[in-house]
């Protein structure tokens, strides 16, 4: 753990007022900055983080293909093709579902390439969400079948070092372009 995040707590315990078992407003206290213990029925939450996955998807020529975030959060940046994790699917399925999702093109799990995970803020409908994103890489020939669909406002090709921080949505893409520079370009 970081040390200047020592004294967080998850931001999804703010929000408990009361008991979740018993119902009871007082006897509910944090334990390990990450759950909610009832001292009188004894009800124990942990709150984790969620799982998502992006492709950083390259053409032919270095480019990475990226998606305009129609919607909050960071709505009118870039982002990674991806999305949060339905329950029993793999992260590779995940990764290779939103890519389709957002931009019609399609992928088999088996051609992806893990790149890193990174943790994640996301900020959606007044609800704090913590997220584990694993990126994965891959490479087509070209990007002439990729199509702006699923809460995407278009799509754009850039090569790595042509994508400004200040472009993009979240921290996790931002890291995980640091470790694809260190990979590809160097």
């Amino acid at each position: 753990m970081k040390e200047e995040d020592a004294e967080k707590i998850h931001p999804q315990i703010a929000s408990f007022h009361f008991c979740p078992g018993c119902g009871r407003p007082d006897g509910l206290t944090v334990l390990y900055r990450k759950a909610i213990h009832c001292s009188h029925c004894g009800f124990l939450l942990f709150f984790n983080s969620g799982a998502a996955a992006g492709i950083l998807l390259r053409d032919a020529e270095g480019r990475i293909l990226l998606t305009r975030r129609a919607l909050p959060p960071g709505k009118g940046k870039l982002g990674a093709p991806g999305g949060f994790t339905d329950m029993y699917e793999s992260s590779e399925e995940t990764a290779v579902r939103e890519l389709q999702e957002e931009t019609s093109l399609v992928l088999r799990p088996e051609s992806l390439e893990y790149l890193c995970t990174c943790p994640n803020d996301y900020e959606y409908g007044n609800v704090h969400y913590l997220s584990h994103d694993v990126y994965f890489t891959a490479q087509i020939r070209d990007f002439s079948q990729a199509r702006p669909l699923d809460e995407s406002d278009g799509l754009t090709a850039l090569h790595p070092n042509e994508i400004q921080d200040s472009d993009i949505a979240f921290p996790s893409l931002r890291n995980a372009l640091i470790i694809y520079r260190k990979k590809f370009l160097q």
